[in-house]
């Protein structure tokens, strides 16, 4: 089979996923093709441009050469990185259902808080009725994201949890010299991320059996240093600038959980996947897609901000870290879950399915922790 992904930029999340699917036996050709290579906001997140192996790749191309590209691949399989996101994408899109392609979607759940949520829900209801019907399979990112398309009536059978599959260095361990909980937040310091209201009530918690290492930028990142002064917790949460991304896979080996607090739409949320690799439980909101991954008790915690005190029940829960999987048990179920090589058998499974008849496949993920 051969491949066609479009999409917005190129992602280092969506790099190990497309290497380890290019050399999959039934596919024969993978294509990447993207609007932009990647944006600043990401690149002041320490992004840099991952270079591809066995994975063709086209950057910016003109709308002839979108046309053109679907002309000459207009057997395979096209999968969009949503429903016409980006003018790229909905040329993409206008074209392959004009030559009926074979078209999926892959996508992280709208943002519908608020008036403009509003908007975009009465606008996916608009393209249920003008391109659902063109649309052969959804790979939908995270639970919200699966909701949302069974909402809009989108076919079960051809709707797929979906995540973000990745393959990261592994590093060797570091043992613990202190019996603290070592702690770790990589992300942007502001109020969607959740982070200010989560060492909030971290700081109010008795138990002080812990660090805190706070990795990230941001417009909350002063209030956030004064909380913790305010608070006398100095010596318990101390905050870095944003790694690289090499860097930061290399430091998951000292941390013994990783946390993500969003308070806001937050489609997946790859640091907690990369911790997981790394043999790291993980705390984070429900309103994270890649919650539904954490098995509750086992290789973390989900809390849910809406409801009171479900927070810092969820944090003295992992300060008393009693009864979880162990680091080897986590790695171990992390790379037959949400690895690269999990992902890219789920997708020929699902293509399979979707094509071929065969049996529907079930989430990698869903096996037991422990």
């Amino acid at each position: 089979m051969t491949l066609i992904f479009w999409q917005g930029i190129i992602s280092i999340h969506q790099h190990s996923f497309l290497e380890t699917l290019a050399q999959q036996p039934d596919v024969e050709k993978v294509v990447l093709i993207v609007e932009n290579d990647i944006s600043t906001y990401r690149k002041n997140m320490g992004w840099g441009i991952p270079e591809f192996k066995h994975v063709t790749v086209i950057v910016s191309p003109t709308a002839q050469q979108v046309t053109d590209t679907i002309h000459t691949f207009k057997d395979a399989i096209h999968i969009m990185g949503g429903i016409r996101v980006g003018k790229m994408l909905a040329t993409a899109m206008d074209e392959c259902i004009k030559l009926k392609c074979k078209l999926g979607i892959m996508t992280e759940p709208f943002n519908n808080a608020g008036t403009k949520g509003l908007l975009r829900t009465l606008k996916y209801k608009y393209y249920k009725l003008r391109y659902f019907k063109h649309i052969n399979f959804v790979l939908a990112i995270g639970a919200q994201g699966v909701l949302q398309y069974t909402s809009l009536g989108f076919n079960t059978e051809r709707l797929y949890p979906w995540a973000y599959f990745i393959t990261v260095p592994t590093q060797t361990r570091t043992e613990n010299p202190t019996e603290n909980i070592r702690i770790m937040y990589g992300g942007r310091l502001e109020a969607a991320k959740g982070i200010y209201n989560f060492v909030e009530e971290l700081t109010q918690c008795d138990m002080r059996n812990y660090s805190l290492d706070v990795y990230g930028e941001g417009e909350d990142a002063e209030k956030l240093k004064h909380l913790v002064k305010l608070k006398g917790r100095t010596e318990n949460i101390q905050f870095f600038p944003f790694l690289k991304y090499e860097d930061l896979l290399k430091v998951y080996a000292s941390y013994d959980w990783v946390v993500l607090p969003s308070a806001q739409k937050d489609g997946w949320g790859v640091v907690v996947s990369e911790g997981m690799l790394n043999g790291l439980k993980a705390l984070c909101s429900d309103i994270c897609g890649v919650s539904r991954v954490i098995q509750p008790g086992k290789n973390g915690l989900v809390f849910n901000w809406a409801e009171p005190h479900n927070c810092i029940n969820a944090i003295m829960n992992m300060l008393l870290n009693e009864g979880f999987a162990t680091p080897s048990q986590i790695q171990h179920w992390a790379n037959k879950g949400i690895s690269a090589e999990a992902g890219a058998s789920y997708f020929v499974k699902i293509i399979n399915n979707v094509y071929n008849q065969k049996p529907k496949p079930n989430m990698p993920w869903n096996t037991p922790c422990i």
